[in-house]
């Protein structure tokens, strides 16, 4: 049930962009917003890369660590690339996007520690 309420209001806001934007314009902006939520998991990947071969050299020497960081390194300076490539706009919204979804982590948080699952949480339902 919320999977389909949060799908409806998403695809209203589409439609009431087609109102102050052209299709294609929606369309470039949508990727673009995709593309930036996907990055932004693989920015933070990277760079934990790079903090776990700081923080466990032990694990890692010679050749590999060698490997291993310039691997981090270029990815970190791709995503970080393409999130700024992203354009001013998309990042902005994005970002607020991603702190609406806090509200909802909050909420799923709080039920379950209630003494509901995250599932009952998502549903609405009351734990017993």
């Amino acid at each position: 049930m919320f999977g389909l309420i949060v799908s409806s209001v998403l695809v209203t806001g589409l439609m009431l962009m087609n109102y102050t934007a052209s299709l294609v314009e929606q369309f470039t902006f949508v990727i673009l917003l995709a593309t930036l939520t996907t990055l932004i998991p693989y920015a933070y990947s990277a760079m934990a890369q790079l903090l776990l071969l700081v923080a466990d050299r032990e694990r890692f020497e010679g050749k590999r660590l060698l490997t291993h960081g310039v691997i981090a390194v270029l990815a970190s300076a791709y995503s970080v690339w393409a999130i700024a490539g992203s354009g001013y706009e998309v990042i902005a919204k994005g970002l607020l996007l991603l702190l609406a979804g806090i509200p909802v982590y909050v909420w799923l948080a709080y039920q379950k520690r209630r003494g509901g699952t995250a599932e009952q949480a998502e549903h609405g339902v009351e734990a017993a």
